[in-house]
């Protein structure tokens, strides 16, 4: 058994120090959370996130963070986290609570520390997080999903009320979807916006011309969505059922990367079944059908 160096509250630790880690890290101890060490698999990197989160913040190897806390925050890497699981259940820890901020995976990752009596749950932040700073303006009123069970999920409800956030309640099993729509929303977002950047580039307008010249429109766009509801918010060619343009765009981006023709198409048929829900025509819907599946003439 790890005897463990407890504070009032039980004293927390975590595991990682990428942006989340620090953001997460440097709110809670300005919130009076006793964050006492950061461990990574580098001791510099982990001697740094431990600067940013609080003057008292110690830098500590993973394998020692059972014995200076009863409580763990795990916020690294997807392809780490198994690592860092089987870490921590090798130095033998045997109680107290475990969560970590990964958004594809559930509690499950953590079986081995659940046999051993540790209580385990997951809180993935619904954020994007360039930079630790960003991070910390950024986290505070978000949603967090949260999956598990017991101990470790009330806690994980604790701290997402604490930084003013939502609960989003999500079954493990359904974790994989719930990802993929944070992926599409955000990385995926500015894959679209990189992809209309080159289309610019292509047409003549500089790079940071185009990006000053699609802001508000990307912007309204995305306001309008979220405000009105996709159906209602959809406009364009599409939309309007208009085949000639669509097969001009397709005939122009043809001097571009297939990446990018790809993207046109399989964005466009996802487009044209939300505009078949605004009352688009059979027969324009089929026209548009084939001109994005490359089946026209």
């Amino acid at each position: 058994m790890t005897r463990r160096q407890t504070a009032p509250g039980g004293a927390i630790g975590i595991a990682g120090a990428g942006r989340m880690a620090q953001a997460l890290g440097r709110l809670l101890f300005q919130h009076g959370q006793p964050i006492v060490v950061m461990a990574s698999r580098s001791r510099s990197k982990a001697r740094r996130a431990a600067r940013f989160v609080g003057p008292s913040v110690r830098a500590v190897d993973l394998s020692q963070l059972p014995a200076q806390a009863d409580r763990l925050i795990v916020a690294v890497a997807d392809d780490a986290l198994f690592e860092v699981a089987g870490t921590l259940a090798d130095a033998g820890m045997d109680a107290g609570m475990i969560i970590h901020t990964s958004g594809v995976w559930g509690p499950e990752v953590f079986s081995r520390l659940m046999e051993q009596g540790v209580s385990c749950a997951s809180m993935h932040p619904l954020q994007t997080v360039a930079n630790p700073k960003q991070g910390v303006e950024k986290l505070p009123g978000s949603s967090f999903a949260v999956a598990g069970k017991g101990k470790a999920a009330l806690w994980a409800k604790e701290l997402v009320k604490l930084l003013d956030g939502q609960v989003l309640t999500i079954k493990p099993l359904a974790k994989p979807l719930y990802h993929a729509a944070a992926v599409v929303a955000s990385n995926y977002i500015v894959t679209l916006i990189d992809a209309a950047l080159l289309m610019m580039v292509k047409a003549g307008v500089s790079e940071g011309q185009g990006r000053k010249a699609l802001e508000p429109l990307v912007l309204s766009s995305v306001q309008n969505a979220l405000k009105r509801g996709t159906v209602e918010a959809l406009t364009g060619p599409i939309e309007r059922g208009d085949g000639q343009t669509v097969a001009a765009h397709l005939t122009a981006l043809k001097a571009l990367p297939k990446s990018v023709q790809g993207l046109y198409r399989a964005v466009g048929q996802h487009t044209l079944q939300l505009s078949r829900k605004r009352g688009l025509s059979k027969a324009q819907a089929t026209q548009l059908e084939e001109l994005l599946e490359g089946k026209a003439g």
